[in-house]
């Protein structure tokens, strides 16, 4: 029996986009929160669940940011490229 296992590389695509639309439903639920509770339709101790998941949720995303920016390569390939090219 053989089994269909999709490229790698369109497997890797389609995790990224799903990854990429979690954090950002999750940055918009934190900003939601934070702009019903600035202008005091929500009380923080009334509404304890949606605190505390908002509090997660922003803890979770900052360390995702931090981990992503210690992985990422500040430098922009394309000013190293114009830079050789050019002999600097």
């Amino acid at each position: 029996m053989h089994l269909h296992v999709p490229h790698p590389d369109r497997v890797a695509e389609s995790t990224r986009t799903v990854r990429e639309a979690f954090w950002l439903a999750a940055i918009c639920f934190v900003a939601m929160y934070a702009f019903f509770m600035v202008i005091g339709s929500i009380s923080p101790s009334a509404a304890s669940v949606a605190t505390l998941a908002a509090g997660v949720l922003l803890v979770a995303y900052i360390v995702h940011a931090y981990i992503a920016s210690r992985r990422a390569d500040s430098r922009d390939p394309r000013a190293i490229r114009a830079r050789e090219r050019r002999g600097f």
